[in-house]
């Protein structure tokens, strides 16, 4: 089948073994649920094997398998996604094909001490939602002539017009900034506001991107991601990301949707 992946990557684990990330194109209107498989080959002809579960609305994921590869050996991946009408498989792509060997250690062992730090004292634990950019789209709120969003509090897709709106939770440790309150116009236009503001540090997996979700587990307080900068790369990838955040008023449509339940079907463990 011909493909509708845009991209993947293979980047390295803090822990161990590999993450994989990818995306399909916005024009995809297959019905949900949309279920991905990263597999793995000892050569691009195969034989192909499943390495991950069933990853259903999921577009990012890390295995923690430990394997001996040789200097000679090279192994091969793609992403398969099923859907209800059909088939698509990702192209295929070696692990060493955005950063060479020697430079993919440097960046797993830069995220391995950011997030013993983390972990030690300076962060807390929290997960990230991505804000859905392709997926089957929301049956309840799109206008059939526009393909707008006709409802900004929709139940189905809180406003986003995507099912599922967000992709995770993706576990993370993030290290908040102390608070801050920037002057700033109200969204209606009339009169000023001043909310609070944080920067958010954690390593560069997953990519963060602007209307993103951050959650701090411990309070159970939600943020909208305004802003990321990456303050450190290698090759253009991200190892370090600052992520500038603004805390969701509890009118927002993501406090009505059930994490918990989401999570169970989409959770990404690291």
């Amino acid at each position: 089948m011909d493909t509708v992946f845009t991209k993947l990557q293979i980047l390295p684990s803090y822990a161990a073994g590999f993450t994989f990330i990818w995306d399909v194109s916005n024009s995809l209107a297959d019905p949900a649920p949309w279920k991905f498989t990263v597999q793995e080959a000892p050569s691009s002809d195969g034989p192909w094997e499943a390495i991950s579960p069933e990853l259903v609305n999921v577009t990012a994921w890390s295995d923690t398998l430990v394997r001996s590869v040789t200097k000679d050996f090279v192994l091969f991946f793609r992403v398969v996604l099923v859907t209800p009408s059909n088939t698509y498989y990702s192209f295929i792509k070696t692990p060493y094909g955005d950063l060479n060997r020697r430079e993919y250690l440097i960046v797993r062992d830069i995220m391995r001490r950011e997030v013993l730090q983390q972990d030690d004292m300076s962060g807390v634990n929290g997960r990230l939602w991505i804000r859905a950019t392709s997926g089957p789209k929301c049956t309840n709120c799109i206008d059939p002539f526009t393909g707008n969003v006709s409802v900004a509090n929709c139940k189905l897709c809180l406003g986003v017009g995507r099912l599922p709106p967000y992709f995770g939770p993706f576990p993370v440790w993030i290290t908040f900034t102390p608070t801050r309150r920037n002057m700033e116009l109200k969204p209606d236009g009339i009169g000023l506001d001043q909310p609070y503001n944080w920067d958010i540090r954690m390593v560069g997996f997953p990519y963060a991107k602007d209307n993103d979700i951050a959650l701090d587990i411990a309070s159970d307080k939600r943020y909208i991601i305004d802003g990321v900068d990456h303050e450190l790369e290698i090759r253009r990838i991200p190892v370090i990301q600052i992520l500038y955040v603004k805390e969701l008023p509890v009118s927002d449509p993501f406090y009505k949707w059930d994490t918990a339940a989401a999570g169970e079907e989409g959770c990404v463990l690291l």
